[in-house]
């Protein structure tokens, strides 16, 4: 079904979708530092961290550069990996059995990936409708460390694997193509590319261990093409017009999923398209699956190889 609605949304929803991956971000670290806290015998070391963090996301929110900063929030890194350390000093194991060391990889893994996000959010703000060129080989890896990110956070409940022939019953297997009549080369908006994570990211958290999400962007006759397919929960019919509002969740999500993330990825996405003049298409069957493709013509300046702002 093409998804062509009027989409109202208000200025602080606006700043709420821009700001989306990076709050989500805001928001893992918050829950693992929260566990940290409700396992160990030290809980006064992660509170003003987990305060610090919410402070952060309405930083963000409000695009309040004097708090949601990159000096501000690489003290705030090293905060936290020095609570660790002190942490590791009084109680090595957690109360659950696990280790403190782990957080300290699990950690690096979210701050690196938080880095990236950062470094996009700052160079859209002075370039809100810059296009860019990616590598192909370059941004499928980008993308398996993505994959990795999400595995490592999942702290064993599944894993991600590319092999059928690997997949075992809590495994996702991923198939992920990228083609361009450019060879090497794919051009998309840096706002396209926080899309495409968080429809990845949706596909996953929407779909049990054992499913399955394919993941295709193509270049081709002067079009970006991205759809993702997954095998999860779908979509009830009369409510797959209404998903793209914001906040709306369909009513068969179960409460645990209810509880992540914001609800309103698929508003992103849809908005995000609009504004890039391109189309949007949900076909989606209870207990099958979802599927989402998005259509962007690519601006006669980019198919010449020359990119603007």
């Amino acid at each position: 079904m093409e998804i062509k609605k009027d989409l109202t949304v208000t200025d602080d929803q606006l700043n709420e979708l821009e700001m989306h991956s990076v709050i989500n971000i805001l928001t893992v670290i918050n829950s693992q530092l929260h566990f940290i806290q409700f396992e160990t015998d030290h809980p006064e070391l992660t509170g003003p961290l987990i305060d610090q963090t919410l402070e952060f996301a309405d930083a963000a929110r409000e695009k309040d550069q004097s708090v949601f900063n990159e000096p501000k929030i690489n003290a705030f890194q090293k905060e936290v990996i020095e609570m660790l350390g002190n942490l590791n000093d009084l109680q090595p194991l957690l109360n659950d059995g696990s280790s403190v060391s782990e957080f300290h990889s699990i950690f690096n893994d979210i701050f690196k990936v938080f880095d990236d996000r950062l470094e996009e959010i700052f160079h859209r703000w002075n370039h809100p409708n810059r296009w860019e060129s990616f590598l192909i080989h370059d941004f499928k890896e980008e993308f398996q460390k993505f994959f990795y990110t999400l595995e490592k956070n999942s702290r064993g409940r599944y894993r991600i694997i590319y092999n059928i022939a690997q997949q075992e019953e809590k495994d996702y297997l991923v198939q992920f193509e990228v083609n361009s009549d450019d060879s090497d080369t794919i051009y998309l908006p840096l706002l396209i590319k926080d899309v495409i994570r968080d429809l990845v990211a949706n596909a996953r958290k929407y779909t049990l261990p054992g499913g399955n999400i394919e993941v295709g962007m193509t270049q081709i006759n002067g079009v970006f093409k991205f759809v993702v397919q997954d095998s999860g929960y779908g979509i009830p019919e009369e409510e797959i017009s209404k998903i793209i509002e914001f906040g709306y969740r369909a009513s068969n999500v179960i409460d645990e999923v209810r509880t992540m993330g914001g609800g309103f990825g698929l508003t992103k996405a849809y908005h995000i398209t609009q504004k890039f003049g391109g189309r949007f298409w949900i076909d989606s069957k209870l207990d099958e699956g979802t599927k989402i493709t998005i259509e962007i013509p690519i601006p006669k300046q980019i198919l010449e190889n020359e990119i603007h702002a």
